[in-house]
């Protein structure tokens, strides 16, 4: 990604493998390329981040599928939102008043 940069080329898309016939053998699953995606995260500067994205068959257009970081606990749990950093690990985030 960063030669992309360094040649002015923003790398906009990471293209989940289509299910083309014949070209299984080059996918991989999901949870890899979001593996991937989290590790770019803690890697390279944001200019150089794609979006993950998985293009949904039948024409329904692209779907962002990158790792999701940020999910929220229940109101008893005083609505905190979790976040996740890039080696995986969750930190508490306080709502705001």
């Amino acid at each position: 990604m960063r030669s992309f940069v360094e040649c002015r080329i923003k790398p906009y898309y990471l293209h989940h493998g289509d299910l083309a016939p014949g070209t299984a053998h080059l996918r991989t699953t999901v949870e890899e390329g979001q593996k991937l995606m989290r590790y770019l995260r803690g890697r390279v500067s944001g200019l150089c981040q794609p979006d993950y994205v998985l293009d949904i068959p039948g024409g329904h257009g692209k779907s962002p599928i990158g790792p999701q970081y940020l999910s929220r606990t229940s109101e008893d749990a005083g609505g905190h939102y979790r976040v996740a950093d890039y080696c995986g690990d969750v930190h508490l985030y306080p709502p705001a008043e």
